[in-house]
């Protein structure tokens, strides 16, 4: 009887610090991830045709207001 609770608890804690593993090992992933998303949205490459629209429509701008 004891050999047997003694095995049930040790599965349980098995599986639990298993799942602990995997989720911290998923998370660490996606935050990973997400900062190269961040990194890459701050790029020249990447806002360039934000710079571009905004210049074109300050030209727009002065051309109307200034005619």
């Amino acid at each position: 009887m004891t050999i047997v609770l003694i095995l049930v608890v040790s599965i349980c804690v098995g599986v639990f610090v298993a799942l602990a593993a995997s989720r911290r090992q998923a998370a660490s992933d996606d935050a990973v991830a997400s900062f190269r998303k961040h990194l890459d949205a701050l790029s020249v490459e990447s806002r360039q045709h934000v710079i571009d629209r905004a210049r074109a429509r300050t030209n727009d701008e002065e051309a109307t207001h200034g005619a």
